[in-house]
């Protein structure tokens, strides 16, 4: 008899085992905990570990699965196939971030990212640029290959904000015209990416004229697991290695990855709609449609170690390490004088960063705060350029190193009808510019880009917000930051310049009303301030660009200023949500660069040749009016539609084209997903941005456009994922399918034409 009870127990535990389920994100393949099962007679929820018994369901009842941030499924239980059940995050593309979910940012958390880029189509990007580019409404400019220059909004380089995983990437030699440096952020890395619009600036400070990029890198948590990805790019032979481990063992878990990236040649698009035959195609550096100096290599590191000290205090190690090859500067190759390449060689020699940084969250409720964030974190970045033009016989080298040390701390704390955030910080750089004159067997003296005898920025802030519930339907958020910052540069060897010493105390203060007058309808209306300190760049930079012109220091700059006002409106009913945000920038004390005079006289002697002086300086003020579309429709279960609309204008106080306007530009993205299938379809479109519309100093390359100017282009682009096995993913994409041959707006670089990215991901 007991042998008869313990098989029939052993049989009726096969069965009941066998009716465990377990609920997956379709992209990540990640488990969903939180999940709400329901039929008509019972309803159950999914574990952390995303387990739901599902054994008292009948085969052919229908089961409703659902979560608020998923695509809810209907499905028959007969039809759950391998016991798992996948579901579609609610968002496939990184929108514009809305008010409400800023408040959170801003208040609640004010460094962790909300918008959520799904790991499948972030891997599969082989730049961050590349990733704005196609999933948001940030254009980017390409000068040379690995890198790429965010715009959004119009504010681009030293007026847009950077940030990574709570430190600010923006330092003392950012510079106005357009930067390559998110190249050193890995989209593998990449765990979210948010656009902070509204009042960015006083939370997140110097550098946030009108927003905030911020991107947060993947933490380590609880679960063991190994990631391997190999992916291939066809139009630049390009090969990319990705490894990612996470491991833990009581209370400490950590997490290491690296990425290793070969780029051969890009080959730009061969079908020329706009009849420009030969745009792009100069012979100097083209064969064919392959330009030439555009392969480089790079590697990346990134490890982070979390140790939970006990239930109120964690701390967090974070280390990242992205170092290159050389990587010419296409745009100046391409340079032509008398007929002849104007240089045999201008390259950006190895570009260095190094990161690290410890976070120390308390969570510990006292009269003065709920919270306590504390990060403490140092870079070392270094870079430099080697120019030799044609018939000499001396390489033209400088070199920058930065040493950066920021302390930012944060307190948290929730009233009744209150959210209070307030914080203080410290920032301290440090740059030395160096350079030489050099051949195969000897160095000579050489004029320094920055001071000579070295430089130091020092900036000191304290901010507070306030977000207050006035009512059911009314929000209000108040929030103010003082900012003082002092810069010194030497010039140890240069009879043209003195000393400087440049102090400015900057206060900003924002104000923003959320009003929700019907349930389907959000109405935001907000005022906000935005400030950038000038930097080493703007003031001590001895540089020229085009070789007829050279930007010598003036110590006299102040920091330029925006004052943005907006309304947005948020419509959501169904399966349909509409987004409109209207808004204007007024710029004062406009940092822009003029024609100048020094000691008497409007040009001097800088590397061998006389050229007319220029300068920064402060001018009156600019007005940017913008506005901005999105759309977001669910068709049916499994298929959504997102897009986006952006149009910008912004002018001088004279009235002249204010640089980094980029055109009309739209994105459309159709997805599809279903049983671990998901395909994704997309379109890319930039209307003409013609000659007359480009700035009146060159910042915008117009000399890289046509005659007319940029044409209008438009990309078609598709991307499938699909799970083979249960450890094993395979991806493919398809990149401008038409080949069409175009530039983004400002860039010196011909696009690539059309290119097959082939990816294979094992997680184990």
């Amino acid at each position: 008899m007991k042998r008869i009870i313990l098989i029939l127990f052993m049989i009726s535990s096969s069965t009941l085992c066998g009716q465990i389920i377990i609920i997956k994100d379709s992209i990540s393949d990640k488990e969903i905990a939180n999940v709400t099962l329901q039929t008509i007679n019972l309803g159950q929820v999914s574990s952390l570990e995303g387990k739901v018994d599902i054994s008292r369901y009948k085969n052919n009842e229908i089961i409703e699965v659902s979560h608020i941030s998923y695509v809810t499924k209907k499905i028959y239980k007969q039809d759950i196939i391998d016991s798992k059940i996948y579901l579609q995050q609610k968002t496939n593309l990184l929108p514009v971030i809305d008010f409400n979910t800023e408040l959170k940012v801003l208040i609640s958390e004010k460094y962790e990212a909300q918008q959520v880029i799904p790991s499948g189509f972030s891997e599969l990007q082989s730049t961050v640029s590349n990733l704005l580019a196609s999933a948001s409404s940030v254009v980017v400019q390409e000068s040379q290959p690995g890198g790429g220059s965010p715009n959004y909004r119009g504010m681009e380089a030293n007026r847009l904000l950077l940030i990574i995983d709570g430190v600010t990437l923006n330092n003392a030699i950012f510079r106005s015209g357009h930067l390559q440096n998110s190249g050193t952020i890995n989209p593998f890395f990449i765990k979210s990416i948010s656009i902070l619009s509204g009042p960015a600036s006083v939370g997140y400070g110097n550098g946030a004229m009108g927003g905030a990029l911020i991107f947060t890198t993947k933490h380590p948590n609880t679960k063991d697991k190994v990631k391997f990805q190999q992916q291939f790019e066809s139009n630049s032979n390009s090969s990319i290695t990705n490894f990612l481990i996470n491991y833990h063992k009581k209370n400490h878990s950590h997490l290491t990855a690296f990425s290793l990236k070969s780029v051969g040649n890009l080959i730009m698009g061969n079908n020329r709609l706009h009849k420009y035959t030969e745009w792009g195609k100069e012979s100097i550096v083209t064969e064919n449609n392959k330009q030439l100096y555009t392969n480089y290599s790079q590697v990346d590191l990134l490890h982070k170690s979390k140790v939970e000290i006990n239930d109120y205090n964690n701390i967090l190690l974070n280390t990242q390490y992205s170092k290159s090859s050389e990587i010419y500067r296409f745009d100046k190759m391409n340079d032509i004088s008398n007929d002849l390449p104007k240089y045999l060689n201008w390259t950006y020699g190895p570009r260095l960063r190094f990161m690290q940084s410890m976070k120390h969250i308390m969570k510990y409720k006292t009269v003065a705060f709920d919270s306590i964030n504390t990060i403490i974190s140092y870079q070392d970045i270094t870079e430099s350029r080697h120019i030799q033009k044609l018939n000499e016989d001396l390489f033209n080298n400088r070199e920058e190193n930065l040493n950066i040390y920021d302390l930012n701390i944060d307190f948290k704390k929730k009233l009744k009808i209150m959210r209070l955030s307030y914080g203080l910080g410290i920032k301290n750089q440090n740059i030395n510019s160096s350079a030489n004159l050099s051949n195969d067997n000897n160095t000579f003296y050489n004029t320094t880009r920055y001071p000579s005898g070295g430089s130091t920025m020092k900036e000191f802030f304290a901010y507070t917000q306030i977000n207050i519930n006035l009512s059911k339907n009314i929000d209000l958020l108040l929030g103010g930051r003082l900012n003082n910052s002092r810069l010194n540069a030497r010039f140890n060897d240069d009879s043209y310049f003195t000393d400087i010493e440049n102090y400015n105390r900057s206060f900003i203060k924002s104000v923003l009303v959320s009003f929700k007058p019907i349930k389907s309808t959000i109405i935001n209306a907000s005022y906000y301030n935005g400030f950038r300190n000038p930097n080493i760049d703007d003031i001590g930079k001895i540089f020229s660009k085009d070789g007829e012109n050279v930007v010598v220091p003036n110590k006299d700059l102040m920091p330029e200023y925006a004052n943005n006002f907006e309304i947005e409106i948020n419509y959501k009913i169904n399966r349909m949500k509409l987004q409109l945000q209207l808004f204007n920038t007024s710029i004062d004390n406009a940092i822009t660069r003029q024609f100048g005079n020094l000691n008497g006289s409007d040009s001097i002697f800088y590397d061998g040749e006389k050229m007319r002086i220029q300068m920064n300086k402060n001018i009156k003020g600019a007005i940017i009016n913008g506005i901005s579309f999105t759309a977001g429709f669910e068709i049916i279960e499994n298929i959504k539609l997102n897009s986006s609309l952006n149009y910008l204008k912004g002018l001088t106080n004279e009235g002249d084209p204010l640089a980094h306007i980029p055109p009309l530009n739209a994105k459309i993205n159709l997805s599809y997903e279903k049983f671990g299938h998901n395909i994704t379809c997309y379109a890319i479109y930039n209307a003409w941005k013609f000659a007359r519309d480009y700035d009146r100093d060159g910042v915008d390359n117009v000399n890289e456009a046509t005659a007319r100017g940029n044409p209008s282009w438009l990309t078609l682009n598709m991307a499938y994922y699909k799970k083979i096995t249960k450890d094993m993913t395979f991806k493919i994409a398809i990149q401008n399918i038409t080949d069409l041959h175009y530039k983004t707006f400002g860039s010196g670089l011909s696009a690539g034409g059309r290119n097959y990215v082939i990816a294979i991901q094992t997680e184990f």
